[in-house]
């Protein structure tokens, strides 16, 4: 099934403006993040093998089966909060080691992501917040980038970095500076402009005592 323009461009509308909520507001909804990033993992899994066992000749029960899947996996993560933040530590660990790997066009071994998801993991495990702001800000960042930049042009994968060699140096450049300085502004915005929730708190309670 081919999308139309019409859908395609209202797609991208939307990864935008969910990518930039993420940038900007990821600390603050991160157990919706984490649902929703559960959902596409447990529904891509299931999919997955649901196609490869049936062939692909039945879609409807692979969709079912997707759809009940991304909900178990979501649910899974929304509960499980301390495994969710691990993994999500790890993957952005991966994705990062990945992306400096591409960007110098050098070739690893997989068993190398290994260091990078276990660092990154235990990262966001013990500093929650600042891990927490910092992989929600640049990771919305970049894919507002890659979603803005395939609305414009679309004959390359926003999944694959090796597009960054058929698209010249300049635009290279404007790219990355472009997810650096969107990154760096959601960073800021979520850890220093908008005040500490347990500050909140204690001003409320303490005004509520001398009845204010």
């Amino acid at each position: 099934m081919t999308l139309s323009p019409l859908m395609y461009n209202f797609l991208l509308t939307a990864v935008v403006l969910l990518s930039l909520l993420i940038c900007f507001f990821g600390y603050r909804m991160f157990r919706f993040v984490l649902a929703i990033g559960g959902f596409i993992i447990g529904a891509s899994f299931v999919a997955g093998f649901g196609f490869t066992l049936t062939d692909g000749k039945e879609i409807v029960v692979i969709l079912i089966a997707a759809v009940a899947g991304g909900l178990i996996v979501g649910a899974l993560f929304l509960f499980l909060y301390s495994s969710g933040v691990f993994l999500v530590g790890a993957i952005f660990g991966i994705l990062l080691f990945s992306g400096i790997i591409g960007f110098v066009n050098s070739n690893t071994s997989p068993i190398l992501y290994i260091l990078p998801a276990l660092v990154g993991g235990i990262l966001a495990l013990l500093l929650q917040k600042f891990m927490i702001i910092l992989i929600t800000s640049f990771t919305g960042a970049w894919v507002s980038v890659m979603a803005v930049l395939y609305f414009i042009n679309r004959d390359f994968s926003p999944f694959r970095l090796e597009f960054l060699d058929l698209i010249g140096e300049n635009q290279t450049y404007r790219i990355v500076f472009s997810w650096l300085a969107l990154g760096m502004l959601g960073f800021i915005t979520q850890y220093i402009v908008f005040p500490k929730k347990g500050k909140n708190t204690e001003a409320v309670a303490l005004s509520d005592e001398q009845g204010v």
